[in-house]
């Protein structure tokens, strides 16, 4: 498959892109700045482009089947906007975004009550991120492509254990933890075996 990566250099991402290359997948990795890549395979191509790019944009998404995106709070918004419309524009029609634990008011009604009330003080702390996200979240929802929404707890920097649960928010909390490798890993099985299509879904250790 050949997947156009946004946010490769990122510490899921420089996790993803060489388990996708393991994999026997074609990765269009999209940065601002190629030096952060130090990875080189045959597979592999680095293209430079800012998110406000949309020609840019465009040719980075050119031939690719499917699209990540796992962007920073910054520009998580904006930044999927632009990259959603270049992918209509290209007409690729598959895309699967990173976002963050409970930052859909569709998620979120998912959970029990007392972890709604921790989700509304992390919501007044991290106003602004978390502010972005949902922004972000709408978006793919109203983009009219295909989509997969991912929301993990923490993430941390373990092994891949392959040992992880994934599915709705019913009983789950944002105390859980994933690492970054068991997330890669989850992300590149669901594109290819498309699950979880036009939904959001929970995943953890």
């Amino acid at each position: 498959m050949r997947i156009t990566v946004f946010g490769a250099s990122g510490s899921v991402g420089s996790v993803l892109v060489p388990e996708a290359l393991h994999r026997g997948h074609e990765i269009i990795a999209v940065t601002r700045d190629p030096s952060r890549i130090a990875l080189r395979h045959t597979r592999l191509t680095v293209v430079i482009a800012e998110l406000g790019d949309g020609p840019g944009l465009e040719k980075a998404l050119f031939g690719a089947q499917a699209v990540i995106i796992s962007l920073g709070d910054a520009v998580c918004d904006t930044g999927t906007g632009s990259i959603l419309a270049a992918m209509r524009n290209a007409g690729v029609r598959r895309v699967q975004v990173l976002t963050a634990f409970g930052t859909s008011e569709i998620s979120r009604r998912q959970l029990g009550r007392g972890m709604r009330g921790v989700l509304s003080a992390v919501r007044l702390v991290a106003r602004a991120a978390f502010s972005a996200k949902e922004r972000q979240d709408a978006l793919v929802r109203a983009s009219g492509v295909q989509y997969t929404i991912v929301q993990p707890p923490t993430l941390t920097f373990g092994p891949p254990t392959g040992a992880y649960r994934h599915g709705d928010y019913r009983g789950k909390s944002i105390l859980g933890k994933i690492s970054r490798a068991d997330l890669a890993h989850f992300m590149l099985d669901n594109l290819e075996q498309d699950r979880y299509l036009d939904e959001s879904v929970y995943v953890q250790n």
